[in-house]
């Protein structure tokens, strides 16, 4: 007996699948501004205090003009002593945002924790996402709230037989 499904999924339909996820996609229709934060790579000088190390412990004395004034004896409250302060990187970027776990797309999993959510983005977006250690989402309504979340899953190819777009899970902090 043949299979009565066989042909239905044409080279046709997959185009029209991608050229319609794509629309929902671009900036100007369902996706949210968020701001990925990268893994501080360098450190400048704080702007606040003049380091110095005393007997192998860092100590800080307040620099005349400095944001944040503090006592003698004590550590600087921006960076705790050390002198130096990490510089963390930043990049906006518009996301798709599911925000209900039983709409997600390949979610892997079976049962899905609350405070997940799932990001659909174009595959060029990849090593963004893998390099991000954390992301705001919806940046244009923080006045509503906290949405801050970390990586909980590696970005995956998601699509109908391509790899034109990537998935990847977040876990509400």
């Amino acid at each position: 007996m043949a299979n009565p499904f066989s042909g239905i999924i044409s080279s046709d339909f997959k185009a029209l699948y991608n050229n319609a996820i794509s629309s929902l996609l671009y900036n100007d229709a369902l996706t949210l501004p968020c701001t990925l934060y990268y893994a501080a790579t360098k450190f400048e000088d704080c702007a606040n205090c003049v380091a110095s190390v005393i007997g192998g412990k860092p100590s800080s004395r307040f620099q005349s003009g400095g944001p944040m004034p503090f006592s003698v004896g004590t550590r600087c409250p921006m960076c705790n002593g050390d002198g130096k302060r990490a510089v963390i990187s930043t990049v906006s970027i518009n996301l798709m945002v599911i925000w209900d776990s039983k709409e997600f797309i390949s979610a892997g999993t079976v049962n899905s924790p609350e405070g997940l959510i799932q990001t659909i983005t174009f595959d060029e977006n990849t090593p963004k996402l893998k390099r991000a250690q954390k992301i705001v989402v919806a940046t244009d309504k923080a006045g509503y709230g906290n949405h801050v979340y970390e990586r909980a899953s590696e970005p995956e190819p998601c699509g109908f037989g391509g790899s034109e777009f990537v998935s990847c899970l977040w876990k509400r902090i």
